[in-house]
This record gives C-alpha cells, sequence and structure tokens, in this order.
C-alpha cells in the first residue's frame, strides 16, 4: 500500500479543508442572553477552548433542546446551534453538524434573513464534501444542473446557478464575503473530484474578491486552496509520468517531468504566501494545515535539486524536516478534535516519508518503502489513536491503527500486525477505506502461510471495492492515478493466490467454483475497475449476467494475466453441461522481457519500409508464449475465432500480426478482443437494416497545442464506397462535421454504424483522449502577438461523444463504432485502455478502431473491405479477418503495418 495513498487519503478528508464561512467561537452572544442561557453558553464555551469538546457539546445540546412556546428558535438557542455546528465537525460527527446547520438554514429562511442563510447552505455543503458527498455539495453552492446542460470545458455562472442556491443567494444580495465563501467551496470540491481547472478558476474568482474586501481569512483560504490544487496537478502529473515512461520517448518523459516541476513550483509559491499572511495573522490552525501540506512539495522541489524558487523570504530554503518540526510544535499545543488526529496521523507518514530520496520516493508502491519502525512515527499514530479515544472519533482511531499495523506488517511482527489492522476494520465504518484493512489482513494472513484465511480476506476487499468502485471514480478524478497502487494490486494479488491454489490442489478435491473460474472473475472484476477509472465518471456498464452463452464450440477465449514478476495465459473453451473449462500456462519469461518484445514488435510493425521482416523476430515469439502451448488442443477443437482478454502492455499489441513461422494468426482465426465477456452483448447483425452515419475530414487539420494532423485525402472515397454499399447511409465531410451536426442526426435518424474517418489521440485518461472535427473556432488572442491567430479545430472529447451518441432516437441500437487515422502510444497500456472505454462510453457494441496512424489508401480500402464483408452477412470478426486476408493475397509481402493496425474490440458476432 503507497504511503503517499494513505496521505493524500487523510489530507482529502481534513487538512485539506478550508472553514469558508466559520467564525471563531466567541463571548459576542453571551452578553446578550439571559442568565440561565449565558451560563449554559459560557460553560460549554469554557469547555471548549479548554479541549473538553465532547462537554461543551452536552451544555449546548441541553441549551437547545428546550424548544420556546411559539416553536420559534431564541437568539441563545441560533448561537448554541452554530457552536454545536462546529463543535460536532470537530469530533468527527458530520452528520449531527450537517442537522445543526439544517435547523439554521430553516430559521434565517423562515425569518428572512437571506445572507445568513445563503452562508450557512456553504458551510453544509463543506461537511458534505467532507462525507464525500459532493454532488450534493454542488447542489447547495449552486443547484443541480441536469446532465445535459452540462459542459465539461465551461464553469457554471452565478447567474445560471438555482435562486435557492448559496451563490445565487449571495450574488443577489451582493453578498461579498458569502461569494468569496461559496466560490471557494465550490473551487476546494472540484479540486477533490479531480476538476483541476475549474478549480483554479472558482478559486481565483474568490480570491480576488477576498481582495477586494479586503478579507484576509479569505484570501489565506483562496491561497491554500490554489496550492493544494497545484500539489495535486504536481502529484497527479508524477502519476502520470509513470505510464509515458512505458513508451520510451525522451520528449515526452522531458515534457511530462517539466509540467510536474512547473505545477510543484505554483504549489509552493500559493502555500508559503499563505503560510505568511497566516502567521501575519497568528491563527495556528491553519498554519499547522499549511504546514502540512507544503512539506510533500517542498520535498519534491529539494529531491529535484531545483533552488531557483523563492521571492526573497528564503522560505523555500527551508528542510522539510524544519516545517514538521514547526507543525509539531503547534499541534502540541491544540485541543483534542478530529483534526489534530489526522494531522498527527499525517506527520507520522510524513515523518517516514521525508527521509527517502528521489528514487526511493518513486518507488513507493512497494509496501514497506519509508515505513520504518522510527520512534517519532509510532509516537504519532498512538498519540491519534489516543485522541480519537477521547473524543470518541472510530473513523480517526480506525485509521491510526490500520496505519500502525502497517508498520508492524514491515517490521514483519505479523501477531501484533493482524491485531491492529483487525481493530482498524472493526472501528471503520467507511467502505472507502475499510477495504485497505481488509487487504492488509490477507497481505499478513499470507505472509504467515494461512492460504484459506488470507483468501477470505482478499475476497472481502475485493467484493468491498466492487461495491464502491464507481464512487471512487466519481469522486476524486485525482484517485485515478492512485488506482495502480491501492486498487490494482488487490484484484491481482487474490488472482494469484487462487492460481496457486490450482496448483496445490492438483492431488485434492476441487472446489466449487474451481480456482481457475475464481481466478477469472477476480481479474474480471478488475478489467471493469480498469476501465471505471479510466472513465472517471459515472457512465455505467451494460454488464451481461451470463457471458459464457456467448462462447459456441468454435470459439476459444484467451486471457492473459500479469502476476508480479510472471505472465500466465489460460485458454478457456466451452464444455457441454460443464461451462467454460480452463488452462494454465506460464510463459517461459519474466515481465519485463514480455514489456520489452511486446513494445519491440509494435515498434516494428509502425516502421512500414522496413524491408527486413525485422518484425518476425518477435512476432513469432510472442506466438510461442501466447499460442503454440495451446495450438495442438485449437486444431482438435476446429477453433475458428479466438478472442482475446489481456492485460496490460498486450492491450497495445494486434494479434493479428503474430506469426508461426509460416503464416500470420489472423490466416488462421477471426480475431477479436474485449476488456471483459460481461461486457459483450451476444447480438448478430441484420445486415438487411445497416445504415452508416459517416463523418470525416478530408482537409488539413490543427489543435490547440498546437498539434497539427495531415489532410485524409482517401476519406471522400471511403465514405462514398459506404453510402453506395448501405442505401439510405449518409457522409458528412469537413466543415459540416460537427457535433451538434452529429448529435442532430443521431436524434433524427436510425444509424446502427457510426463511422469516423478522423484523427484520434487515445491519451493516459479519459480527458486527453479526443478526437477531432471539421468545425473551426478563431482563438482571440494569438500566442505569438500576430495581427491573425490560429482556427483551431474543435475536440470531440470522450465525455462530449458519449453525451452525443446519448441522443440516439428511442429505440435505437448503437451496433459498431468505426474509427479510423486514430493514434495510441507505444508501450502505454493506458492509451490502449482507451478504445475499449470509448467504445463502451459511446454506448456501442463494438469498436472498430486502429491502433496507429496507417496511409489513409490503405485504411480506405480494408475498411471498404470490411464493410462488404459485413454486407454479405459476415460476423464481425470473420468480416475483419477475411479484409486482412484480401489485402495478404493481394499483396503477399506487404509489410503487416499497413494492415495489421485495425482491430476490433467488443461483440465479435
Amino acid at each position: 500500500m503507497s504511503a503517499l495513498f494513505l496521505s493524500s487519503l487523510v489530507v482529502g478528508v481534513c487538512l485539506g479543508s478550508v472553514p469558508w464561512s466559520r467564525q471563531p467561537i466567541s463571548l459576542a452572544t453571551i452578553a446578550s442572553a439571559t442568565p440561565p442561557t449565558a451560563h449554559a453558553l459560557a460553560n460549554g464555551l469554557t469547555r471548549y477552548q479548554a479541549g473538553d469538546v465532547l462537554g461543551a457539546i452536552q451544555q449546548w445540546q441541553t441549551l437547545v433542546s428546550v424548544k420556546s412556546s411559539h416553536g420559534s428558535l431564541r437568539t441563545d438557542q441560533v448561537a448554541a446551534l452554530k457552536y454545536l455546528a462546529r463543535a460536532y465537525a470537530q469530533v468527527g460527527q458530520l452528520n449531527s453538524a450537517i442537522a445543526s446547520l439544517k435547523d439554521l438554514t430553516h430559521f434565517y429562511r423562515q425569518t428572512g434573513n437571506d445572507q445568513e442563510w445563503g452562508r450557512m447552505l456553504t458551510e453544509q455543503a463543506q461537511l458534505y464534501s467532507q462525507l464525500g458527498q459532493q454532488d450534493q455539495a454542488i447542489a447547495l453552492l449552486c443547484g443541480a444542473l441536469a446532465e445535459d446542460d452540462i459542459d465539461e470545458n465551461e464553469l457554471v455562472e452565478k447567474s445560471t446557478c438555482q435562486a435557492d442556491s448559496a451563490l445565487a443567494i449571495a450574488h443577489r444580495l451582493g453578498d461579498r464575503v458569502g461569494e468569496a465563501a461559496a466560490l471557494g467551496s465550490l473551487g476546494n470540491i472540484y479540486r477533490l473530484q479531480g476538476e483541476y481547472e475549474a478549480a483554479i478558476e472558482y478559486l481565483e474568482q474568490s480570491l480576488a474578491i477576498a481582495e477586494k474586501i479586503p478579507h484576509l481569512s479569505y484570501q489565506i483560504a483562496a491561497l491554500t486552496g490554489l496550492g493544494n490544487v497545484y500539489s495535486n496537478l504536481a502529484q497527479r502529473t508524477d502519476r502520470q509520468l509513470q505510464y509515458v515512461q512505458q513508451t520510451g520517448s525522451p520528449s515526452l518523459i522531458n515534457t511530462q517531468t517539466r509540467r510536474a516541476n512547473q505545477y510543484n513550483h505554483q504549489a509552493i509559491h500559493y502555500l508559503q504566501t499563505s503560510l505568511q499572511l497566516t502567521r501575519a495573522q497568528k491563527d495556528p490552525v491553519n498554519e499547522l494545515r499549511i504546514l502540512l501540506n507544503l512539506v510533500l512539495p517542498l520535498h519534491h522541489h529539494w529531491g529535484r535539486g531545483e533552488w531557483n524558487l523563492g521571492n526573497g523570504d528564503g522560505l523555500v530554503s527551508h528542510s522539510p524536516r524544519l516545517l514538521l518540526e514547526q507543525a509539531t510544535e503547534i499541534l502540541n499545543r491544540l485541543p483534542d478534535s478530529r483534526e489534530k488526529a489526522f494531522a498527527a496521523i499525517r506527520l507520522a507518514t510524513l515523518w517516514s516519508l521525508i527521509p527517502l530520496s528521489a528514487k526511493e520516493e518513486a518507488e513507493l508502491t512497494a509496501y514497506c518503502v519509508g515505513t520504518e519502525m522510527n520512534a517519532v512515527s509510532l509516537n504519532w499514530l498512538h498519540q491519534a489513536i489516543a485522541i480519537g479515544q477521547r473524543i470518541h472519533d472510530s473513523q480517526a482511531m480506525s485509521l491510526a491503527l490500520g496505519r500502525l499495523g502497517h508498520r508492524y506488517e514491515c517490521a514483519k511482527e505479523y501477531a501484533q500486525a493482524l491485531r491492529l489492522t483487525q481493530q482498524a476494520e472493526l472501528l471503520d465504518s467507511s467502505q472507502e477505506t475499510r477495504y485497505l484493512w481488509e487487504w492488509q489482513a490477507g497481505r499478513i494472513l499470507r505472509s504467515q502461510g494461512k492460504i484459506t484465511p488470507a483468501i477470505a480476506a482478499y475476497e472481502m476487499a475485493v467484493k468491498t471495492l466492487n461495491t464502491i468502485r464507481a464512487d471512487l471514480a466519481i469522486a476524486n478524478r485525482g484517485f485515478q492515478f492512485d488506482f495502480r497502487d491501492t486498487v490494482e494490486p488487490v484484484y491481482r494479488e487474490l488472482t494469484e493466490l487462487y492460481l496457486e491454489q490450482a496448483r496445490s490442489s492438483s492431488h485434492t478435491p476441487i472446489p466449487t467454483p474451481s480456482p481457475i473460474t475464481a481466478a477469472l472473475q477476480t481479474i474480471d472484476s478488475l478489467r471493469l475497475a480498469e476501465v471505471q477509472n479510466y472513465l472517471g465518471d459515472s457512465c455505467s456498464l451494460p454488464v451481461v449476467s451470463k457471458p459464457v452463452t456467448l462462447i459456441d464450440a468454435k470459439t476459444a477465449i484467451l486471457s492473459t494475466i500479469m502476476l508480479g514478476d510472471r505472465v500466465a495465459v489460460i485458454l478457456s473453451q466451452p464444455q457441454p453441461g460443464k461451462g467454460l473449462q480452463s488452462q494454465v500456462y506460464w510463459i517461459p519469461a519474466n515481465r519485463e522481457t514480455l514489456v520489452q518484445t511486446v513494445n519491440a514488435l509494435r515498434r516494428q510493425l509502425e516502421k512500414r519500409s522496413d524491408l527486413t521482416n525485422r518484425y518476425l523476430t518477435e512476432a513469432q515469439t510472442l506466438y510461442n508464449w501466447l499460442i503454440r502451448p495451446f495450438q495442438a488442443r485449437l486444431q482438435q477443437s476446429s477453433i475458428e475465432t479466438l478472442v482475446f482478454i489481456q492485460d496490460g502492455i498486450l492491450r497495445s499489441l494486434p494479434m493479428a500480426a503474430l506469426h508461426d513461422g509460416q503464416q500470420f494468426l489472423v490466416e488462421r482465426y477471426a480475431i477479436a478482443s474485449t476488456l471483459s465477456l460481461t461486457l459483450v452483448d451476444p447480438v448478430k447483425l441484420n445486415p438487411a437494416a445497416l445504415r452508416v452515419l459517416a463523418f470525416g475530414i478530408t482537409e488539413p487539420s490543427m489543435v490547440e497545442g498546437p498539434i497539427y494532423f495531415e489532410p485524409l485525402n482517401y476519406v471522400q472515397s471511403e465514405i462514398a464506397a459506404i453510402q453506395r454499399l448501405f442505401p439510405g447511409s449518409e457522409g458528412i465531410l469537413n466543415q459540416e462535421f460537427t457535433r451538434d451536426r452529429l448529435q442532430q442526426e443521431l436524434a433524427q435518424n436510425n444509424f446502427p454504424i457510426v463511422h469516423l474517418s478522423t484523427h484520434g489521440k487515445f491519451g493516459i485518461d479519459a480527458r486527453d483522449t479526443f478526437l477531432v472535427t471539421g468545425r473551426q473556432e478563431r482563438q482571440r488572442s494569438h500566442p505569438a502577438g500576430g495581427k491573425h491567430p490560429p482556427a483551431y479545430n474543435e475536440k470531440l472529447t470522450l465525455n462530449q461523444l458519449y453525451q452525443t451518441l446519448r441522443q440516439l432516437k428511442r429505440g435505437n441500437t448503437l451496433e459498431l463504432l468505426t474509427l479510423t487515422a486514430c493514434d495510441t502510444a507505444v508501450g502505454s497500456d493506458r492509451d490502449a485502455l482507451g478504445i475499449a472505454g470509448l467504445s463502451l462510453q459511446a454506448g456501442a457494441k463494438s469498436a472498430v478502431a486502429s491502433l496507429w496512424q496507417v496511409d489513409d489508401q490503405s485504411t480506405a480500402q480494408l475498411i471498404t473491405q470490411f464493410y462488404q464483408n459485413l454486407h454479405q452477412g459476415m460476423s464481425r470478426a470473420k468480416a475483419l479477418q477475411l479484409a486482412q486476408q484480401s489485402w495478404l493475397k493481394a499483396s503477399p509481402n506487404s509489410h503487416p503495418g499497413y494492415w495489421a493496425a485495425l482491430i476490433l474490440v467488443g461483440n465479435w458476432l
């Protein structure tokens, strides 16, 4: 478990939150209260300031529980409710805090105090955000918008917010303080969702208002929020760098590294500015938050050897260790609270991370890097547990106990580690963190050689993850790039345990389901989680309940699974009355060798000018690893179609190009791939009903970046051939190819096939994936200051395509999405995942797409032949196979780079 993940988890829950509209508890209201109630208010305040928050809550609860004769709240009860809301939040009782704020919101609305009504809505939103309920928080701040009204590239304006939302109320009243608070809260919420551009815009708006009022506390809050956004951007970019490094491209790696450094610089700038203002205001709680959030950016800055940052105040020359010492001094002075407990856990993590070198920090996916049993870290975890016990905060106790158990796990003191971990499980009421302790228990039990209980613990963790994975994707898109460290290993380690069980049970009764079947089901769950993580939103995946019925006697499934340094290949075939029967083969090469071989072949396939056929060495090696172990069985079963469920880097390679020494794999088998059998809907095409909606670009194009694309000269003839094949089809070119036109055509007509002949780029997440349309927009300013700014083509992002294709005429189904002239990066398994993700996001039953750019003349010939085969009633897989075979027959010595780029994903029938 990555130490960075847990530290960022704690920050997201607590330290990153800013009390935008909260004022400190004071004696102001007590003076105007009657003697009995004044005593209760003052007594509560005395206990609160002494650190007895629970005692203060008891006093104030007594006061608000006595209803007035007319049922309305008295002034002293209003004050007590405000105090209660803050006190409840201090001890982690967020639902009780929200209930108090709701009572206040109702009171202010009934009494016509709209300003306080709006501000209470903002406070409620902050608490809902801490609970992870970001949609509810946004609804309170601006109101829930209809999904069709949301454009990911545009901010919600104040004027478009619902009238009873916090931002609209503040804007209507001219309440600049309330407006700054609502905008700042929106910024923090969008940060937690990973929508960093929107977060920056809202926080900058809040900062601008706070500087004009002026309001120092809100300036600090906005600056801190901006620092946290850029810190998150730096972390996300570092995570993305792991994928970029797979490509081996020095320019991409340098660009990504430079971007991470820039974000880190900005984080330090905003946080140190905020820290200076906070110290001037003498606000120790805010100072602690900022110090802890500044440590990692400053540590990364030092670790990269960057010494040219700073604005003369000398702060950047301070060591991260000095900041931790300053944070420690402040923390020791604060009264008990949830925030203090979380800060103690955060300190324990940071004291372990700071001694790490840059290389060690880059290897944080190893469970025990940076988690030595040092006395400082252990002391803070024990303090966090004690604080949680005193304030009755089970979530704080659970986090501290779990982290402490992890330390003992790393020290190989397994009995103590398991005891602490199980205590964390029992106390944890949040599924988003409980799976971590279930996983940790599984690892510890496995280390003790207790395989059966270890499997049970892992199964619990997977069950929890399967329940929450969509929520994780929606709630925090920044979590996407922690996925590989914090979610993926749970599935893979359980899969490995099942396969170990299958090997050891060869002489014992086979459990039901069999270990191999259980392994396949587990890795299948991972693949569903992967695509949901890639998409990063609420797209519901169309899962088929009984996928085994898809497989006929002429079809075989080949699943590849990467487990640690080993790679398994599993052949599954249907057996009458027995379901799928599977056979496991472990390839005789480690994972690194496999990755190098796949990347070498992929690069050679793209070099169509290679006249020496250098690709054959790797193409035959991969055939020997993936196909030859099952060759006799495939031939004996008269298999005609191979469906690949690939893992990792293997997704970036077309299996059609594998070679047995005599012929390509596609010359023997029809080939398709899918992320999961449960995502395939077994519906055959009706050739008589096929009509195609085809869009294309023949002209040169350019998108913001700038990124230039060559003209596609053969697209017009390609679309003309489609229209001849399928009467009633429509072809739309160049400037007429817009998102609006696509949406209009789909809403008014029935097109089972959508064909897009345009440039496309598949990136490492859904936001980097786009298609190019023909619509051009002149930029308002030219970066070089010229008189004629460039006209950029519109990008059709994956999410926009999803929204557009949802406009299908009622009752219509998108059977096939065809994408030509698209491109994925060599060596990036995330890019290749994007093709499947895009087709699923678009609601298509299957997709045909290119893995790399091929000259459009070759693509036009292959696609035209593919459609001719579909028109004759062939299955999708057979139609693509015969199109590629026809090319080989016509050009027997042609390089596979011309024909192998096209792959079929999804339904192969």
